[in-house]
């Protein structure tokens, strides 16, 4: 009886075989086509966004950040807030400060409209490195410098500079406060 064994067969039937199989893959999805596909399954549209970046500084120096102790900036629209868990947009900012926001692709910024910023650096011991002194909405919406209108092409050279030395803490944050903890809402 002759046998037959699958390791007999020449290495070019194998590659050949390996060429159809893999022939209906070789496209890759471009982050455009991704995205039309993901607004059109979810029944979306792609709202006009605006580049907002630029630099956050504590006390006049960059910040200190790592991979445990992070610094966020937050963008919350107080015409449209964040409901139950929601966080407002949100990113993080590099050790020189630098901070972009992306809504549709890296760097794009975030939708035209009005926001108030804030900022928040969860501490890996517990707590707000910035002693949750720039976390509250209500409370930043009273300094014209944390409020921001983006409108088109939008800016990439804010500046932000929080002043923390010296400053009693906040130990009761605001009802909208964004909490330092992983960045979620207080209530939340």
């Amino acid at each position: 009886m002759l046998r037959r064994n699958a390791s007999h067969l020449p290495l070019g039937l194998g590659f050949l075989t390996l060429l159809m199989l893999c022939g209906g893959c070789s496209h890759v999805q471009s982050e455009s086509e991704a995205l039309q596909k993901s607004l059109e399954v979810n029944g979306g549209t792609k709202e006009n966004v605006v580049k907002f970046a630029g630099t956050v500084t504590v006390d006049n120096q960059p910040p200190a950040v790592d991979r445990r102790n992070p610094l966020f900036v937050f963008a919350y629209d107080p015409k449209n807030p964040p409901k139950g868990r929601q966080v407002p947009f949100s990113t993080r900012c590099d050790k020189n400060g630098r901070f972009t926001f992306n809504t549709y692709g890296t760097g794009d910024g975030l939708p035209a409209g009005s926001y108030v910023v804030l900022f928040a650096q969860p501490k890996t011991e517990g707590g707000d490195g910035l002693k949750n002194l720039y976390n509250d909405p209500d409370k930043n919406a009273k300094e014209e410098r944390f409020q921001i209108n983006l409108t088109s092409p939008g800016k990439s050279d804010w500046t932000f500079d929080l002043a923390v030395a010296g400053k009693d803490p906040v130990t009761t944050p605001g009802e909208h406060a964004v909490m330092a903890e992983r960045g979620r809402k207080k209530g939340g």
